[in-house]
């Protein structure tokens, strides 16, 4: 397992222990591909941590670019909360928040895990634009487990708790950590291509809408939760549809995919 210094000597009781052993034991027998793994795996992290939705998304690497991600694998939202998510994780104000953390990946180059206190001791999240959409999605507090793919980007899994509840702490980290750094099959490996990889050339917007069209939202209701028109909407998609040399929403969800990590 890869060392983490800031987390390494957070105590962990014996139950945890049990608890860590029992959940990657359950994850290897559980029937199904990768994504089923996957979701059997976070489902089960949210209840050691007491979290309440997770998502595993794939992620630019640059800390000098803007943000960006593909959120595949998700649970424990609504689709009103997620798309509030997916605003949020794309607007600009999050650069500040992400870069320390990004940097500090770039220079280990291994993987790692944090706590919002750890990525963001000024607190810029909770007094942003983005965090007002943070709100919004009933979203109180994050832990961030960020693995480098090849090629470039990272497989990221994050959990979270509502509005009202407490920060994770070093030992919940400390959990997480252990638990994502034993199932390297599980993380994606890289990005399913070149267009993939050069989301930070997409505007916010667009890149928004996009993720919104990968959950297999119609563009009449990005349009109306967005506060956008339809013909706004169709203009993005156009836009996404060119960027990655698709023709339709079908065929986008399905570029997309095609780089899991070993699904195809």
């Amino acid at each position: 397992m890869p060392a983490d210094s800031r987390i390494s000597d957070s105590p962990l009781t014996e139950q945890d222990v049990r608890d860590i052993v029992r959940l990657l034991g359950e994850v290897i027998a559980t029937p199904g591909g990768f994504s089923e793994k996957r979701r059997f795996l976070m489902d089960g992290l949210c209840g050691l941590l007491n979290a309440t939705s997770w998502a595993w998304c794939m992620a630019e690497f640059d800390p000098d670019k803007p943000p960006s991600f593909i959120g595949f694998e998700h649970g424990g939202w609504d689709d009103e909360r997620f798309a509030r998510y997916i605003e949020a994780m794309n607007h600009p104000d999050m650069e500040e928040v992400t870069r320390p953390s990004s940097i500090e990946l770039q220079e280990r180059g291994t993987h790692l895990t944090r706590t919002l206190r750890q990525m963001d001791p000024p607190m810029h999240l909770e007094n942003s634009a983005a965090g007002k959409l943070w709100e919004k999605a009933d979203i109180g507090t994050l832990l961030v487990s960020q693995r480098p793919m090849d090629g470039g980007g990272i497989s990221g899994v994050a959990v979270y708790r509502r509005l009202g509840e407490p920060h994770f702490s070093e030992r919940e980290a400390r959990i997480a950590h252990i638990i994502l750094t034993e199932v390297p099959w599980l993380h994606f490996q890289s990005f399913p291509d070149q267009p993939a990889r050069e989301l930070a050339s997409l505007y916010p917007r667009h890149r928004t809408v996009m993720n919104l069209l990968c959950e297999g939202w119609g563009r009449k209701r990005i349009a109306a939760h967005l506060g956008l028109s339809v013909n706004t909407v169709h203009g993005y998609s156009k836009v996404i549809f060119r960027h990655f040399g698709v023709h339709s929403q079908a065929e986008l969800i399905s570029r997309l995919t095609k780089g899991d990590g070993g699904d195809q």
